[in-house]
């Protein structure tokens, strides 16, 4: 008899809920197009994507893959060689896609002859948040600059606005990294490491960058310098030498830091005089 009893109460409960769905989706259907836009309008309004974020926000805003985890300090710590350089490149987005040229840049270490282990000491700066998204994936030390000025996410053609500050933003980070007592040897991620350039560095120079046009002289100030590559010590002179370099862009506005070096270089007094800076170029 209880048994009977519930099977009726069950029996009642299904045929209600039937009833009210039945009569729910009748209403739905009696709203008309305008009504029902509105509804769905309301419905997709109230959970949206935005809304879904809100309740997850680690899946969209993931803090690890947009800001940095630690402090540059750090991560210059960590990836520091005994004598304190570092090894430095600059990453965005078109570059960092996979198979492109960041993957070509950081197999040039593992293929390299007695390179790999440079990859220790190489700290990777993003410019946007998925090149950092990206860095992390491939790579250990890595940190993001990513600039409220400019958005440096696509490719920047030569000399336009965009490039011009993202050169003189480098040249800027660069002077920090040095402030800070870091020497480094900033690299392009488009040149090859197949050998270690250390035993071709002269060890009394405080500044020895790569040349687009060589005279044959070390020190020859006629030299054409190239931005791409540098090996730089930090003292009281390269870090004068940076933040002058970076101050004459007001200078000669519309130029990059490689012509702007060319202007400079040959100033009297010369940077040798002003700062005492020991200029090697090869």
């Amino acid at each position: 008899m209880l048994r009977e009893s519930k099977t009726i109460h069950l029996r009642r409960a299904v045929a209600a809920s039937f009833f009210f769905a039945t009569v729910s989706l009748s209403c739905l259907v009696l709203l008309g197009d305008v009504d029902s836009h509105r509804f769905l309008s309301s419905f997709h309004s109230s959970y949206s994507l935005s809304g879904f974020t809100r309740i997850f926000p680690s899946v969209y805003n993931d803090p690890v893959a947009t800001s940095n985890e630690y402090p540059l300090e750090k991560i210059l710590n960590d990836a520091a060689m005994k004598d304190r350089t570092v090894i430095l490149t600059t990453l965005n987005e078109a570059w960092a896609t996979p198979n492109s040229v960041i993957d070509l840049f950081l197999e040039s270490f593992r293929i390299g002859d007695r390179t790999s282990t440079f990859l220790n000491h190489l700290v990777i700066i993003a410019l946007d948040q998925k090149a950092f998204a990206r860095c992390q994936v491939i790579h250990t030390h890595c940190f993001s600059l990513v600039s409220e000025e400019a958005d440096f996410h696509e490719e920047a053609y030569f000399m336009t606005p965009r490039y011009l500050m993202m050169m003189w933003k480098r040249i800027d980070f660069l002077r920090t990294v040095l402030e800070m007592g870091y020497n480094f040897v900033f690299t392009d991620a488009d040149i090859m490491w197949f050998r270690d350039p250390f035993p071709q560095f002269d060890l009394h120079a405080d500044f020895q960058i790569a040349c687009d046009h060589f005279t044959g002289g070390f020190d020859d100030v006629q030299n054409r310098p190239n931005g791409g590559f540098n090996y730089v010590k930090s003292n009281n002179r390269s870090i004068e030498f940076y933040k002058f370099w970076y101050s004459s862009r007001e200078t000669y506005p519309g130029y990059h830091d490689q012509d702007v070096l060319n202007f400079i270089k040959g100033f009297k007094p010369s940077l040798y005089d002003a700062c005492k800076l020991l200029l090697g170029y090869g």
